[in-house]
């Protein structure tokens, strides 16, 4: 007759620790939570449509698709907005605009967060840092 294995207090504790370990890498932080350095904004199209940001130069940075987070120089001295495209025409909406301190945006300016949110009928933002 064979022998059936049953895991032990040894192999299931064992089990817990791995189980317990995983669970303190994941939760330690991923490349979304860290922080943005100086003279960056992070970009994260959390909304049903894709998100991008248009420099006070009328440059635009590259487009984020929805579930995907981007970060950026900024680019200019000025305000930047921060807009997306409706799914169907794909034309351009703006929904925020960020305003610098007095003296404009410099190599010493914070780095930043914010989230594209909600809808193409009902779009915001949120800043995260």
């Amino acid at each position: 007759m064979r022998k059936r294995f049953m895991p032990g207090r040894r192999s299931t504790g064992a089990l817990g620790a791995l189980l317990a370990a995983a669970a303190v890498v994941v939760a330690i932080g991923s490349p979304a939570s860290a922080a943005i350095s100086n003279h960056r904004v992070q970009l994260c199209a959390q909304g049903n449509y894709n998100a991008d940001i248009t420099w006070s130069t009328g440059l635009h940075s590259y487009v984020v698709s929805p579930g995907q987070c981007q970060t950026f120089d900024i680019v200019g001295t000025g305000p930047y907005t921060i807009g997306g495209f409706y799914n169907v025409s794909h034309a351009h909406f703006n929904i925020t605009t960020v305003l610098p301190l007095p003296g404009g945006f410099n190599q010493d300016t914070p780095g930043s967060k914010w989230g594209a949110m909600g809808t193409t009928t009902a779009p915001y933002t949120e800043r995260w840092q």
